[in-house]
C-alpha cells in the first residue's frame, strides 16, 4: 500500500491489466476504468508539466473531429448526446497509453499477458458452452440461434471479442512459443490453442468476425516464418474441416441461404439478383436508410447518434429498416457525419495503412530473431 501511495502509477497500471477481463464482464466497469486512467493521465501531466504528447498531430485531428461531430450535433439537433460530448476520452486514453508505455517499458508485455490469459479463459469457457449447452456460470446458448455467446451471455459478440484482441492474443502466444520452442510441449500447446480459437470463431457464426479473423491470418501467414506459417495453415484448414463436420453452422447455413434467397430466375432460367426490397438480408434495409439520410444530407449528415430517431421518418423510411445504428461504421458516418465525417476516418486508415504494412515486417523479424 506505501508503494501506491509513492508511486500512484502502479495502480494505474493495474487498471490496464484488469480492462480486457472488464471488457468481458461489463461495459460501464471497463469505461469506468478507461475514465479513471483518463483523469489521472490529465492531473498528472498537468502537475508535471508533461505536455509534449498533448502535440500528437493525431491526438490533435482527432479533437478536431470531435469538435466537429459537437458541432454537427449542435446545429443539426440543438443538442449534444452524451456519448458524442465525451467521446474524446478515447483520445486522451490514447495519450495515456503512451505515457504509460514510456514510463514502464515492461507494461506492454504485461498487458499481452493480461489479453492472452483473458482470451484463453473465454476460449475454454465457449468450448465447454458448445460441448454441453451451458457455459461455467450456467449460461446457455442463445435460444433463438443456438450461436455460442460465453460469458456474454445474451450479448452475440464472443466471436467479434476475441478477433479484435486476435492480433495481440496470437502475438504473445508466437514470443511464447519462438523462446520456448526447445521444450516438447511448446508446440503442443501452441497447436491446441490456436486450434481451438479457429474452431470458436467458426462456431460463433459472426461473419464480420470471421473477416477479422482472416486477415488477421493473412498477416500472421505473411509476416511469420515458413514453417510456421505452414503450421498455422494446416490448424486452420484442420479446424475449418472439423467444423464442416458439426453441422450446419449460422456461419455457413445462414450465409448460403440469404445468397439463395437473394438470387431468382427469369424466363430464360438466367439467375439473376432480385430486387433490392426482396433481398432477405436485414442490415440491408438499415443501410439504405442510412443511404438516404446521406443522400438528403451529404457533408454533414443528420447528426451524430440520431440514426435511430431519424430513420422513422417518412423521407428516410424503409420497411424493418429502423435500428439502434446501421450495424456498419462506414454508412453510420456517411449517414451521422457526412462525407465530411467519412474523410476523417479514411483519412486515419489509409495512413495507419501506410505505416503498418512498411513497418510490420521489421517488428515481426525483430521479435522472432532477438526474443
Amino acid at each position: 500500500m506505501n508503494k501506491i501511495r509513492q508511486n500512484p502509477i502502479i495502480l494505474i497500471e493495474l487498471l490496464y491489466l484488469l480492462i480486457p477481463t472488464a471488457l468481458v464482464f461489463s461495459r460501464a466497469i471497463s469505461d469506468l476504468l478507461l475514465i479513471i486512467i483518463v483523469i489521472f493521465f490529465i492531473i498528472y501531466s498537468i502537475k508535471n508539466q508533461i505536455f509534449h504528447y498533448y502535440k500528437n498531430k493525431f491526438f490533435l485531428l482527432f479533437i478536431i473531429f470531435c469538435i466537429f461531430l459537437i458541432s454537427v450535433s449542435l446545429i443539426k439537433n440543438n443538442q449534444i448526446p452524451i456519448s458524442v460530448l465525451f467521446f474524446f476520452r478515447f483520445g486522451f486514453f490514447s495519450l495515456a497509453t503512451w505515457f504509460m508505455l514510456d514510463n514502464n517499458n515492461k507494461l506492454g508485455k504485461k498487458i499481452l499477458y493480461s489479453i492472452f490469459f483473458t482470451c484463453s479463459v473465454v476460449i475454454v469457457d465457449a468450448f465447454f458452452q458448445y460441448l454441453f449447452g451451458y457455459n461455467i456460470f450456467g449460461y446457455e446458448l442463445s435460444n433463438k440461434s443456438e450461436r455460442l455467446s460465453g460469458f456474454f451471455k445474451d450479448e452475440l459478440i464472443l466471436g467479434s471479442y476475441i478477433t479484435r484482441l486476435g492480433p495481440l492474443f496470437l502475438l504473445q502466444m508466437f514470443i511464447f512459443f519462438t523462446i520456448n520452442k526447445n521444450y516438447f510441449y511448446s508446440p503442443v500447446i501452441y497447436s491446441f490453442i490456436l486450434f481451438s480459437y479457429t474452431f470458436i470463431v467458426f462456431l460463433t457464426g459472426e461473419r464480420t468476425a470471421f473477416i477479422y479473423f482472416l486477415l488477421t491470418m493473412l498477416l500472421v501467414l505473411v509476416f511469420l516464418e515458413k514453417k510456421i506459417s505452414f503450421s498455422i495453415l494446416m490448424i486452420v484448414i484442420s479446424s475449418f474441416i472439423l467444423f464442416t463436420f458439426t453441422g450446419e453452422n449460422r456461419l455457413i447455413k445462414t450465409t448460403k441461404l440469404q445468397i439463395y434467397q437473394s438470387l431468382s430466375k427469369n424466363d430464360e432460367l438466367k439467375i439473376q439478383f432480385k430486387k433490392f426490397d426482396e433481398i432477405p438480408v436485414p442490415h440491408l434495409k438499415h443501410w439504405k436508410s442510412s443511404y438516404l439520410m446521406a443522400k438528403e444530407n451529404p457533408l454533414f449528415g443528420v447528426g451524430p447518434r440520431m440514426f435511430r430517431e431519424e430513420c422513422n421518418k417518412p423521407k428516410y423510411f424503409v420497411q424493418d429498416g429502423c435500428a439502434n445504428h446501421p450495424h456498419n461504421l462506414y454508412f453510420q458516418i456517411s449517414a451521422e457525419a457526412g462525407i465530411v465525417g467519412l474523410l476523417f476516418l479514411i483519412s486515419y486508415f489509409i495512413y495507419i495503412l501506410i505505416i503498418m504494412f512498411s513497418s510490420l515486417n521489421k517488428i515481426f523479424f525483430f521479435i522472432i530473431n532477438k526474443k
